[in-house]
């Protein structure tokens, strides 16, 4: 459980703190102060005040301005704040840090948050017509994967199975597959773990 302050005297030692802390949680949520107090009810510049440490919020005024984020105090105080970008990945970043695995096919891994081990976790999409090539793939690591939206078709040894959105597959290390989106029209989106 975490301990709360009780009075105002223990808030305003610790503005600087509230402001900084507000700031990096308002921003990282993509409010901007203006926005951050139309939502909460509270003027513009109590929240700018805070945030550079001018002014120091009662109990009330950080619970309702928290509520514009929305976030309880328990949150606002247990947070770390340096884990907050290795988290949430936007979609515009993960664009930007994708690979080209063939022109028709990119990936894009998700690290995996706390582990030290060797998962991996990827977005992996096929445009239309495209396979991962004439010869078979192989993981080092077993691997599974769910199919999230188009079909594809999954070659595993001599079997041949058409996988389409909600369908899922699980290969062993080494195992040899194709991947082929047979569509002309629909990308095909796979979500990929591999141990």
């Amino acid at each position: 459980m975490v301990d709360l302050p009780q009075d105002d005297t223990v808030l305003h030692q610790q503005s600087v703190d509230f402001g900084t802390r507000l700031k990096y949680i308002r921003e990282y949520n993509g409010l901007s102060q203006r926005e951050l107090a139309k939502r909460a009810g509270v003027p513009h510049s109590s929240i700018s005040m805070i945030e550079q440490g001018v002014n120091s919020p009662s109990i009330n005024s950080l619970a309702k301005i928290l509520g514009g984020i929305p976030m309880s105090m328990a949150q606002f105080f247990s947070c770390d704040l340096s884990q907050l970008n290795q988290q949430i990945f936007r979609a515009h970043d993960l664009h930007a840090k994708q690979r080209n695995v063939s022109p028709s096919v990119n990936a894009q891994t998700i690290p995996l948050h706390g582990t030290t081990s060797s998962v991996r976790f990827e977005r992996i999409a096929y445009a239309a017509k495209s396979d991962s090539g004439d010869a078979p793939q192989h993981s080092l690591q077993p691997m599974s994967g769910f199919i999230v939206s188009g079909s594809i078709e999954l070659t595993l040894n001599a079997e041949v199975v058409v996988l389409s959105s909600g369908d899922a597959f699980s290969l062993g290390a080494m195992q040899p597959f194709r991947f082929r989106n047979l569509s002309t029209k629909e990308e095909c989106v796979i979500l990929v773990c591999t141990l």
